[in-house]
């Protein structure tokens, strides 16, 4: 009778040990927070989807060009700091035809005189490159 107990609570005890030595399943979710999917379903963060980086870009230039250049980049008078400008309409066919070094070179140096701020020392050049694009998309 122990001999069988003993061969019982030993072949369980082997598939336990077999079973929880498996893999999950490829599309389930272990641990109790249903809320977190498992690695497999989580995508990395080496390759940004286009959406991330329009995303990126859209919120690049509303926190750092809207103030002046409006949503539609529009521009038009505006008052910053105490001071009335006139920012330029970013999205006519004049602006359309400079090349991105050029428009780079505008959000990286400024127009102190004009009112618009040098941006190198608050954005880094991927950033800026980032608004250039998301300002391209205005232009279509």
């Amino acid at each position: 009778m122990n001999k069988l107990k003993i061969t019982i609570i030993a072949t369980t005890f082997a598939i336990f040990l077999a079973a929880c030595g498996q893999a999950p399943p490829p599309n389930s979710v272990t641990g109790t927070n249903d809320n977190k999917p498992n690695a497999a379903a989580t995508p990395t963060a080496t390759a940004p989807t286009p959406v991330d980086e329009t995303v990126l870009a859209r919120n690049l230039y509303t926190t750092n060009c809207m103030t002046c250049h409006r949503d539609s980049g529009k521009g038009g008078k505006t008052t910053v700091d105490g001071k009335m400008i006139d920012p330029d309409d970013i999205t006519t066919a004049k602006q359309k035809a400079k090349p991105d070094e050029k428009i780079f070179g505008y959000i990286s140096e400024g127009f102190p005189d004009d009112g618009m701020p040098a941006f190198k020392d608050k954005l880094t050049e991927a950033e800026i490159r980032s608004i250039i694009k998301h300002v391209r998309s205005l232009q279509q």
